[in-house]
């Protein structure tokens, strides 16, 4: 397979990924993503930039680096250095109220690491290549339900500009179900009190882990994931993969809809396209997810953007309407603030045309009459056939094939048709697919009689 067979491979898997799933993806933005469009410093870079500035540290980053296991560890004797030159001959350099004896002595630290992030980060976009800002605008129109970042700068806030950010603790709280939403989990530049940077950030980070992964894991596991801009030996990826894998309970089996996008400048010289990654994430303990490989990311950030109805709808809008709804259910109806016409919503939920319009959203008929129509997956039709994925599906269209002529995915027909997303196309079933394969599985062959055939192929979508 070439880097052009490859690249069309991965994009009708997105595709199907999203159409199983029918949601857009969650984004896992790593430091790599930063670094790549504008230069922002790596761990090492960044302990080195803080080793400079203190006057108080009288050693270079490397002797730090062999005494050390860890970076936190190495930004923890930092804390201390820094601390002891704020309240000696640096109190200049800092602000005033980091002086009140109620506030951390590693302020002073994380105080001078959202200064250095924050002159590297640009206040826009304008300053980016060609090829950047071509892989920025996929980005932007990939209109993730919500993006999660280790990253204490506001770049991604660039990118998708109706998302509110969420920093810290503030993602424990507040709507449980989310979408726009920038989860800024090791702090921001904004607010350098939520900074993680020490040993100590990180054990108390990792004691409050688990409620922030319970309260995300349902994205996990509902939408596919993109992680990018992370090593595969990163803790953050680990830690994430660790909590999907322990609440899935899927040993060895891989997670399909997840993807993991790995920066190489020479992928398309490359004669082995990995489709998958194993990722150790415990001494004895490994997951397996799908791994893309790609010098330029613009196609595959394209391969995930989002419909055209749908990047016309703000992500404001959306994230409003659902806190909205939430506040009326958990307090408005049970206070009795608010008169409801029950009637009205049931039959306005009954169709997903009306309750598009409900909320000033229109939809197109003949593609959702279409979508109606044909409402499997293979993964789908297989499932309801008995098998765990799309195996036991394609068996019995080949067998009708092999025994009828037929290929019912050769053509749209009444049970089969191609569907459109962007730039790629995938296929659908209809409930007669699934009558004529459960036929076929209880028969064990098939009959031309049974084959309702096409007169004509219908156009396109």
């Amino acid at each position: 397979m070439n880097y052009a067979q490859y690249q069309a491979a991965t994009t009708v898997d997105i595709a199907q990924t999203i159409a199983d799933l029918k949601c857009q993806p969650v984004l896992f933005a790593g430091t790599g993503l930063s670094i790549r469009y504008f230069g922002a410093p790596s761990w090492r870079e960044l302990l080195e930039k803080l080793t400079d500035r203190c006057p108080e540290v009288d050693r270079s980053y490397g002797y730090y680096a062999q005494s050390c296991s860890s970076a936190p560890q190495i930004a923890s004797i930092l804390a201390g250095k820094y601390r002891d030159w704020a309240w000696g001959s640096g109190q200049n350099s800092f602000a005033k109220e980091l002086f009140d004896p109620s506030v951390s002595g590693d302020m002073f630290l994380k105080q001078t690491v959202a200064q250095i992030i924050s002159s590297m980060t640009p206040s826009d976009l304008n300053g980016l290549s060609l090829q950047q800002a071509k892989e920025v605008r996929a980005l932007s129109a990939m209109q993730p339900h919500a993006v999660l970042t280790t990253n204490y700068d506001k770049f991604l806030e660039l990118i998708f500009p109706d998302f509110k950010p969420i920093v810290g603790q503030s993602a424990l709280k507040g709507v449980p179900f989310t979408v726009g939403e920038i989860f800024k989990l090791h702090g921001c530049v904004d607010c350098p009190k939520e900074i993680v940077i020490t040993q100590e950030d990180y054990a108390e980070f990792f004691k409050k882990k688990k409620f922030i992964a319970a309260r995300l894991l349902s994205l996990f596991n509902e939408h596919p994931l993109l992680i990018v801009g992370y090593s595969a030996q990163d803790e953050n990826v680990c830690a994430l993969l660790a909590d999907i894998d322990e609440a899935l309970s899927l040993p060895g089996e891989l997670i399909d809809n997840i993807y993991f996008l790995e920066y190489d400048p020479d992928a398309e010289k490359r004669v082995h396209l990995p489709v998958e990654k194993l990722i150790k994430i415990e001494a004895n303990r490994s997951v397996r997810v799908k791994q893309i490989v790609a010098s330029d990311f613009w196609w595959v950030f394209n391969a995930f953007k989002a419909s055209e109805t749908l990047n016309a709808v703000p992500a404001k809008f959306v994230r409003s309407i659902l806190a909205r709804s939430y506040e009326l259910v958990r307090s408005d109806v049970p206070r009795r603030q608010l008169e409801v016409d029950f009637e009205f919503l049931e039959r306005k939920l009954e169709r997903t045309e009306d309750f598009a319009k409900l909320l000033g959203i229109t939809t197109v008929a003949d593609a959702s009459l279409i979508s109606a129509q044909y409402r499997f997956s293979i993964t789908e039709l297989g499932q309801a056939l008995g098998g765990k994925h799309w195996h036991l599906a394609k068996k019995i269209i080949m067998q009708i094939k092999d025994e009828t002529g037929f290929d019912i995915q050769s053509s749209d027909n009444i049970y089969h048709r191609k569907m459109k997303l962007n730039t790629s196309e995938f296929s659908q079933y209809s409930d007669e697919a699934l009558k004529l394969l459960k036929r076929v599985q209880e028969a064990g062959r098939c009959e031309n009689a049974w084959i309702q055939r096409p007169i004509r192929q219908p156009k396109l979508l």
